[in-house]
């Protein structure tokens, strides 16, 4: 089948206090932290509970409540009850956030939305003037949208009232970061700025020494945050002084951010070879017999070393990943990740597991854990965690591969952790679901069941055959994990807010 691609110790309390709740995921990947980790959890299989398609058409499975209508079952042949386009467009950069059970998005035209968790319907729209490409954050009675013309608003999450504007100036691409009853955004212009989330009223400023296009994460003290000359700076939380600076290899943060866990800020950037991640490395894999010989390997790869000319795309620039303490923003080793993703995408920051570990891709010669062989390699991408002294791989070994499919070098998923399950998700390729314990797997959702030369029975598809469903104008392209709240999963597509349960 063809498929088109387009361009020692970490402490489990942490883990805890920077997790989900139960009762929400309030602003991107859960948490200030960025962790993308929640104790919440539905099990396969999974069925479509209700889809909104704009404010005024959601689509509620009759399966799911007595009374409802709409008949959501995947099954050959039949595509959902979905209108062919829609007037609005939702960057595949945002994730639907839920709080007080309402779930807030925002789209590119300019509207914001807050929908009922129980049943998608349309609670309240507001305007944002300049449009969004980036996940709200909620905090307490107030739900703040940030806008591609640099306008951030705090609306009261009951009705959709605007409680504050304020106007950076610049255009505002990262998701707003709520700690501490303030809401931090930063902006193209390189100013960081905290707000009060009640009031909007300006906390603190501080100019960083270049652009800001990604995200941000935040400890009990201290924000981090990447400028677009590459360098990584700790700001305090308290009044914007900056602590500490850092350079790390790269060419961009654009759709990443950082993730804080155990003793270290994991900062993830866009490589700097822009040839993507295709047969990078192949032969260095043909060089390594075993695991152990490999991740040596790939740490004299990583310096440069070409080895007598055998390892020609060998480079310090394939950098991407790096462990940067938080005390001081020093680099104690590197991370002995390859490369990942290309083509446009960069790879997704990583996540947290339940047991504590940072997870990531490794392009592998020896997988354990998600499937062999990718489109893009002789060899395969695994998924494991990084070796918090030595930044090497720990491997995930239940005895067992997952056995994915539609896995490629230059297409993978963004992830987020809810509950046992590892949850991979894209816009393009769709949803996928992977227990981290048993390796057991599902195939979710998919936008097309027939499309690109495959055929994908999963468990949403929203139409049988092509064409795709048509968006107000094209997407800006990204990837955000799904959010699990108690028993419901939600995703956005670019042309709906998808909720998902388990299918009894």
């Amino acid at each position: 089948m063809r498929f088109r691609r387009r361009g020692v110790c970490l402490l489990l309390g942490l883990v805890a206090a920077w997790s989900a709740s139960a009762a929400d995921w309030p602003q991107l990947q859960a948490n200030a932290a960025r962790t993308g980790i929640t104790s919440d959890s539905i099990a396969p299989p999974i069925r479509a509970r209700w889809i909104w398609v704009g404010p005024t058409l959601t689509l509620r499975n009759r399966d799911s409540e007595p009374g409802w209508p709409h008949d959501l079952t995947s099954r050959d042949g039949y595509s959902y009850p979905m209108p062919t386009s829609v007037g609005f467009t939702i960057a595949e950069t945002v994730q639907p956030v839920v709080a007080t059970g309402r779930v807030f998005v925002g789209t590119q035209e300019g509207s914001v939305h807050a929908i009922a968790a129980f049943d998608g319907t349309t609670l309240w729209s507001a305007a944002l003037p300049g449009g969004t490409a980036a996940t709200a954050a909620v905090d307490g009675s107030t739900v703040v949208f940030v806008s591609l013309t640099g306008i951030v608003r705090g609306y009261r999450t009951t009705d959709g009232a605007v409680l504050w504007e304020f106007d950076s100036g610049r255009s505002i691409t990262g998701a707003p970061l709520v700690a501490g009853g303030r809401v931090h955004v930063a902006d193209h212009g390189g100013w960081v700025t905290a707000l009060a989330s009640a009031t909007g009223q300006v906390v603190w400023r501080q100019r960083l020494t270049a652009p800001v296009l990604g995200g941000m994460a935040a400890d009990l003290d201290t924000l981090y945050v990447g400028s677009e000359d590459m360098r990584v700076h700790a700001l305090r939380l308290s009044d914007g002084t900056v602590r500490a600076t850092a350079r790390v290899r790269g060419q961009s943060f654009r759709t990443l951010w950082p993730v804080v866990h155990g003793p270290f800020v994991w900062v993830s950037s866009v490589t700097t070879p822009i040839i993507g991640s295709e047969y990078v490395m192949e032969s260095l894999m043909d060089d390594s017999p075993t695991s152990t010989i490999e991740e040596a390997n790939i740490a004299r790869w990583l310096t440069g070393d070409t080895n007598g000319g055998r390892w020609p795309d060998a480079g310090e620039d394939w950098q991407r990943l790096f462990a940067l303490r938080r005390t001081d923003l020093g680099s104690s080793f590197t991370v002995l990740a390859g490369p990942a993703d290309g083509c446009g995408y960069p790879a997704h920051p990583p996540v947290i597991s339940p047991t504590g570990q940072v997870l990531t891709y490794f392009k592998t010669r020896h997988p354990t854990f998600t499937t062999v062989g990718a489109f893009g390699t002789n060899y395969s991408i695994d998924i494991c965690a990084v070796n918090p002294v030595t930044g090497g791989r720990i491997q995930i070994n239940n005895g067992t591969m997952a056995g994915m499919w539609m896995w490629e070098t230059d297409n993978l998923y963004a992830m987020t952790v809810c509950g046992p399950w590892l949850w991979l998700r894209q816009n393009f390729r769709g949803t996928q679901m992977v227990n981290l314990f048993t390796s057991a797997h599902r195939f979710v959702s998919t936008e097309i069941r027939t499309f690109d030369g495959g055929y994908m029975p999963w468990d949403i598809v929203y139409r049988d055959t092509a064409p795709q469903i048509t968006t107000g104008q094209p997407p800006l392209l990204g990837r955000v994990g799904v959010v699990v709240v108690q028993n419901t999963g939600y995703m956005t597509e670019n042309f709906c807010v998808t909720a998902m349960e388990h299918m009894p």
